[in-house]
């Protein structure tokens, strides 16, 4: 192996981070021996498994790999697919490059070219349990929920303790209605991980439409404690908040549904769900407000309409607005 491909091998793991691949709903990172990392450790007889011989070809197939990699990084989407493409065409074996190409494409909305990669990416793996999720991801996001669940259940025989494969298998689940199954695949999922935002708030979700608002506020409870204080998102502040108003904990779920509308643009339902509380706890000027703020938002939002008819009758007392309650911020 050249001097220049050894520096190539040992930049990979010394320099690139590990990188985050956000979907809609769910975060996964990848491990150093998965898709987006580890691209170029391999030893000297490693090209044999891309079935390219050692020649300066496959060298400049890596340094096209490396540059995409730099690119992505600095959020340079368009040079990234250039480079995994000219990789692809050098070394046209190598699974990672295919992997990466079809992130690249998925980036930019090209999500039939981006899962034809990805496919070609885990049959040339010969089975990579984290490139099948990730194809598994993408056939989720178009709603192919049979292909997903298939991809899940393939990562599952290959790798039972993958988190990521449980999770997927739950999504899929769960998108085709089936809550039972889908929730015992995210407790699966999390006893290989215990901390998985997205999974833990899938779960609350499942306990919530249940009518299980103490399993729910347990499992929020659980998420909230591993951020630092003031750093919970928003939405595990509002699933919070709903869980304590079904409780009958209605100044919890105040001060909850306040914070939760300072963590970001709040949404018609949250305002909504928070002037509920604010009226159950005698604070009907408040109350108002959060309506007001709502309908600002969704003239049409059928809820607050009703609640703020069955407010329209109620006096603005100075003892209503002394109140305990708390206003919720002016929507942007």
């Amino acid at each position: 192996m050249t001097d220049e491909a050894g520096r190539l091998d040992d930049r990979t793991e010394r320099d690139l981070p590990n990188r985050f691949h956000t979907q809609s709903h769910r975060i996964y990172r990848y491990s150093g021996h998965g898709i987006l990392v580890g691209l170029l450790v391999v030893a000297s007889g490693g090209c044999a498994t891309f079935g390219c011989k050692l020649s300066d070809g496959v060298v400049a197939a890596r340094q096209h790999s490396l540059q995409g990699m730099e690119a992505m990084q600095r959020g340079r989407w368009d040079e990234a697919e250039s480079q995994f493409s000219q990789a692809v065409a050098t070394c046209p074996a190598d699974e990672r490059a295919h992997a990466q190409l079809a992130e690249t494409l998925w980036r930019r909305g090209a999500t039939d070219q981006a899962i034809r990669e990805m496919e070609r990416a885990a049959e040339l793996s010969g089975g990579d349990a984290v490139m099948l999720v990730r194809l598994g991801e993408m056939y989720l996001a178009r709603g192919d929920l049979i292909r997903a669940g298939v991809k899940a259940d393939e990562a599952i025989r290959i790798n039972r303790s993958l988190a990521s494969a449980w999770a997927l298998r739950g999504d899929a689940l769960q998108q085709q209605g089936h809550r039972t199954e889908a929730l015992a695949a995210y407790h699966r999922a999390l006893s290989h991980q215990a901390h998985y935002p997205d999974v833990q708030l899938a779960v609350a979700e499942i306990y919530r439409a249940m009518g299980r608002p103490q399993r729910t506020l347990c499992t929020l409870e659980s998420l909230a404690d591993q951020y630092a204080p003031g750093q919970e998102p928003q939405q595990v502040l509002y699933l919070e908040g709903l869980a304590m108003k079904a409780l009958g904990r209605n100044h919890d779920a105040v001060e909850l549904l306040v914070a939760a509308s300072s963590r970001g643009p709040a949404s018609p339902d949250l305002l909504y769900h928070l002037g509920e509380a604010q009226m159950l706890v005698g604070d009907p000027t408040n109350a108002r407000l959060s309506l007001e703020g709502a309908l600002a938002l969704a003239p049409r939002h059928v809820p607050s309409l009703q609640l703020r008819s069955r407010l329209e009758g109620q006096p603005r007392t100075a003892a209503a607005m002394a109140s305990p309650s708390f206003s919720a911020p002016a929507p942007n």
